[in-house]
C-alpha cells in the first residue's frame, strides 16, 4: 500500500513538474515550434525574436518573424514581420478545430524580387508551401500529421511595406506601400491545416504586391521610357527637317521662315 503511494505521488510529481514546465517555457516551445514547421513547410529559414502567450487571456505575440527567401533569390528575406498580435477563441481549444478571432500584422515589410529568369520569390515560396499540403483526397497520417485545423475570424496587415528588386527591369530595389490587407473567415467553414491557411495568405498577399509594384514600378518605368523615346524621335525629327531645310534653293528657305 504504502509503495503504491509513493509511486502515485511520484508520477503526480512528474506530471506536476511537466505541466509547471511546459506553462514556464511556453514562449520558448511555441518559438520553437514556429521555427521547425514553418521551416518545414516554406523550406527555407524560418525565425522568430520571442513569442509571449498569456493563456489566461487566449492572446499572444509574435515579434521578429523572418521567413527566407528561397534558393535562387539574391535578396535574403520574402517577409520581416514586426509584430504579430493573436487573439484565440478559449472556447474552441477542445474542439476539432480551433478558431483564432483575430491575428494583425503590424509594420510587415515585403521583399518581392524577379530574378534573371523571371521568376518570382513569393510565386516560388508559394509552390513550396502547395508541395507540403497531401493532394486531394489523401487523408489520415498526413492529414492528422499537419496538425490541428484552423479557422482566422479576421486577419489584418497594416502599415507595411514592399521592396521590389526585378532583374529585368533594371535590377535597382524600389521601395512601395503595401496597401492594408483584410482578410475574413479564412478555412471556414470546417477548418483548414496551417500549411493551406499559409498557401491561400501568402497567395493574397503575393497578388496585392505584385499589383502594386506594377502600378507603383512598372507601369511609371514605362510611362517614362516611352516619354524619353518621344522626346528622342522629336528631337530627331526636328534635326531632319533642319538638315533637309539647308539643302532647299535660298528662296524656298526664306518662304519656310515666313
Amino acid at each position: 500500500m504504502k509503495k503504491a503511494l509513493v509511486i502515485i505521488v511520484i508520477l503526480l510529481l512528474i506530471v506536476a513538474g511537466g505541466v509547471y514546465y511546459f506553462l514556464t517555457n511556453l514562449d520558448v516551445l511555441v518559438k520553437a515550434a514556429i521555427e521547425k514547421y514553418g521551416s518545414e513547410v516554406t523550406q527555407t529559414a524560418v525565425r522568430v525574436d520571442r513569442v509571449k502567450i498569456d493563456l489566461r487571456q487566449g492572446a499572444g505575440g509574435i515579434y521578429g518573424l523572418t521567413v527566407a527567401n528561397p534558393k535562387g533569390f539574391d535578396t535574403k528575406q520574402a517577409f520581416a514581420l514586426g509584430e504579430t498580435s493573436i487573439k484565440i477563441n478559449l472556447k474552441s481549444l477542445g474542439e476539432d478545430v480551433i478558431v483564432i478571432d483575430a491575428i494583425t500584422v503590424r509594420a510587415p515589410k515585403v521583399m518581392y524580387e524577379m530574378n534573371a529568369e523571371r521568376e518570382g520569390s513569393l510565386n516560388n515560396l508559394y509552390d513550396n508551401i502547395s508541395k507540403s499540403i497531401p493532394a486531394g483526397g489523401k487523408a489520415g497520417k498526413e492529414e492528422a500529421d499537419a496538425g490541428p485545423k484552423l479557422i482566422i475570424r479576421k486577419l489584418v496587415f497594416e502599415d507595411g511595406a514592399i521592396d521590389a528588386r526585378l532583374v529585368p527591369l533594371d535590377n535597382k530595389t524600389y521601395s512601395v506601400k503595401l496597401p492594408k490587407l483584410n482578410m475574413a473567415n479564412l478555412g471556414a467553414p470546417n477548418g483548414a491545416t496551417g500549411s493551406a491557411l499559409a498557401k491561400e495568405i501568402l497567395g493574397r498577399i503575393t497578388k496585392a504586391a505584385q499589383e502594386e509594384v506594377k502600378r507603383q514600378v512598372v507601369d511609371k518605368q514605362l510611362k517614362s521610357a516611352v516619354e524619353a523615346e518621344r522626346k528622342k524621335l522629336e528631337g530627331e525629327a526636328q534635326k531632319r527637317i533642319e538638315e533637309e531645310t539647308k539643302k532647299l534653293d535660298p528662296r524656298l528657305q526664306d518662304l519656310l521662315k515666313r
